[in-house]
């Protein structure tokens, strides 16, 4: 059976809190704990605290990166994934989760998880981990409200949320889903020949 591979997203170096690194850590470990596989975009801050906190406890680890090579990964990086689409590669991460767990973050955060709520990925905010964890917690991002962004208050809440999401969130669609067979709907229409053209054919 294939394990559960959760994306953990937050702040890279230059703006990750020693408050956003420690909980980071914590996330990580409660996910090794319950044999889910880290996934981060491999770089340092939120990334690499999520991804030694599950090494610590023996969790398997995978960083997708923006570059062309795996030279630029963090120390705790089992597998890398060289993406070499710059940040375009946001949409791996999500693509490749069953859920996600935000824990700080800015604006490069706030654009991996608009990508999981139009991809009905379930997502756990640590709330108290600050930046946009906190900003974004227990709101929904448009009127659709097709997906939650839930809050919660620890790293051991965060995860057991985001497990038992996981497993109710399992079949449902996106909101590209919905979109698509919205459009479908609306092209099932019949095409009318006009009559004189028909026998103009003929001729």
């Amino acid at each position: 059976m294939r394990k559960l591979q959760v994306a953990v997203l937050g702040s890279s170096k230059v703006i990750c809190t020693k408050k956003a690194y420690t909980y980071a850590q914590k996330v990580g470990e409660e996910l090794a704990k319950q044999d889910c596989v880290v996934l981060t975009g491999g770089g340092l801050g939120v990334m690499e605290a999520a991804m030694k906190g599950a090494k610590k406890y023996g969790g398997l680890t995978i960083g997708i990166v923006p570059w062309e090579n795996n030279e630029h990964v963090n120390d705790y990086a089992d597998i890398v994934v060289a993406t070499g689409i710059g940040w375009s590669r946001n949409s791996i991460n999500l693509n490749s989760c069953d859920g996600a767990i935000v824990v700080g973050g800015g604006a490069g955060t706030l654009n991996e998880v608009t990508y999981a709520y139009m991809e009905s990925k379930p997502t756990v905010c640590v709330t108290p981990s600050g930046g946009m964890a906190k900003e974004i917690s227990d709101t929904y991002f448009d009127i659709r409200h097709t997906t939650k962004i839930h809050g919660a208050n620890n790293a051991k809440e965060a995860v057991g949320l985001l497990l038992r999401l996981i497993k109710k969130f399992k079949g449902k669609k996106s909101v590209m889903d919905l979109e698509k067979l919205d459009r479908e709907k609306h092209m099932n229409w019949k095409i009318k020949v006009n009559p004189k053209a028909k026998k103009k054919r003929k001729k």
